[in-house]
């Protein structure tokens, strides 16, 4: 295995594999989650409730397996792990379009192929956090883990606006073509990963309800991580109203053709690129702690846009993209900064466990909040459940005011690991 820690974890070889499997992978998995949605409603002619539950499935599996997954993963070798969930993902997606061409396509289907991606997902995203350490060493984790934060919450926007575009071009359901590829690629970046893994034949683990109290009970004592899940949920249960309703609310109430939704959500995909562009500099003056502050008190504001559509007198398009422009720079600058944070704090050989509890909780609430939306905006207006989004976040964004974190500028060195500290690793008390 090389592990050139001289130059950054770009320099190592097998850290530069799993980054593009993890770039092909998100790219696919935003390209299908789009596609989901507009298939839906503008080939299937889906209801409210329908589109509802197709978004909660994308995400379902961090509420049913997110919990046991760490603890396999964290017992299992990484690499087959990767390769496997990538495969099954890319036959998956490569059904939609099959069944297209065959006049078979259903809402069922969609809900099913909706379900495998999230399925795949968990062991996925969960395996390479845990890989990481394998692949660049404990003292490199976090900037390992941060580059692969920052390289999906750029995919989070330029996957869409990617999408967006080829939707001016294709019907939606032969968007899974590509996803299909990408997925395809990303297994075998995954596959051509060298780095030895350690055999755990003949070890006894504990049983399975300890390893994930594990991962709950660290994340519990440690202040940052304790205020970093809460408010991540709250963010994310919005965020699931939000990805249900914006479909809805452009097509149907706003009366945007398909293409049009795609060309309004391009031109808001560039305030993912402006945000990544500002975001260090924004970090590197404010802190960390003090930017993700400041942009959980800006999302709100960008969840407020879209409802003025119903008010202004302006195109429909104007406010689907200016609020995919603010939410886009806003969320970039926030997880940038927040990129690697939790690596600092949790030891190497609990990754999996704490970054499997983390996301159950945290995407987790994605499901809630889709589900939620799909359900009230079948009797409600859908601007009126819209409010609903800004409403969590402000809540969000009031829970990390009142932390203990609203002190500090960045991160606390008592906080972090030892790897991190060069000294024995303690968890604060609460």
């Amino acid at each position: 295995m090389s592990r050139d820690r001289s130059g950054g974890v770009h320099r190592v070889r097998d850290f530069r594999r799993l980054w593009f499997s993890n770039v092909s992978q998100e790219v696919g998995r935003q390209l299908g989650t789009l596609a989901l949605s507009v298939t839906a409603v503008v080939v299937l002619e889906a209801a409210a409730w329908q589109v509802g539950l197709i978004t909660a499935l994308g995400t379902s599996a961090y509420l049913m397996i997110g919990l046991p997954a760490g603890v396999w993963v964290d017992r299992w070798r990484k690499r087959p792990v990767l390769v496997t969930a990538d495969l099954l993902r890319a036959g998956a997606t490569l059904s939609v379009p099959v069944a297209y061409i065959a006049n078979w396509l259903t809402i069922e289907h969609l809900m099913l192929v909706a379900a495998v991606i999230s399925f795949t997902s968990v062991f996925s995203d969960t395996a390479q956090t845990a890989f990481v350490p394998t692949i660049v060493g404990p003292a490199n984790v976090s900037e390992a883990i941060a580059r692969l934060q920052s390289t999906d919450t750029t995919m989070q926007v330029v996957g869409p606006a990617l999408a967006a575009a080829l939707l001016t071009r294709m019907a939606a359901p032969l968007l899974y073509v590509i996803t299909a590829v990408t997925g395809v690629l990303s297994a075998a970046a995954a596959w051509s990963i060298r780095a030895p893994e350690p055999q755990q034949n003949g070890v006894r683990h504990p049983p399975l309800h300890k390893s994930i109290g594990d991962g709950f009970n660290f994340i519990r004592r440690h202040p940052a991580l304790r205020v970093f899940m809460v408010t991540n949920a709250l963010i994310n249960t919005g965020a699931g109203v939000f990805a249900t309703l914006i479909v809805l609310v452009a097509l149907d109430d706003f009366g945007l053709t398909a293409s049009n939704y795609a060309l309004a959500g391009s031109i808001g995909a560039t305030g993912g690129i402006l945000g990544s562009l500002i975001a260090m500099p924004i970090r590197n003056r404010l802190g960390a702690i003090r930017t993700m502050l400041v942009s959980y008190w800006l999302l709100p504001l960008a969840g407020l846009i879209l409802p003025l559509g119903y008010v202004l007198p302006a195109p429909g398009a104007v406010f689907v993209a200016a609020t995919s422009f603010s939410f886009g720079s806003v969320v970039v600058v926030s997880s940038i900064s927040a990129a690697g944070l939790r690596a600092e704090v949790t030891p190497p050989d609990m990754m999996g466990r704490v970054s499997s509890a983390n996301r159950f909780v945290t995407l987790g609430a994605m499901p809630v909040g889709a589900l939620l939306a799909g359900l009230l905006a079948s009797p409600l207006p859908y601007g009126v459940v819209l409010l609903l989004s800004p409403s969590l976040m402000t809540v969000a964004a009031t829970v990390f005011l009142i932390s203990p974190l609203r002190a500090h500028r960045n991160l606390p060195e008592e906080w972090k690991h030892r790897e991190q500290r060069g000294q024995p690793s303690a968890v604060p008390a609460p």
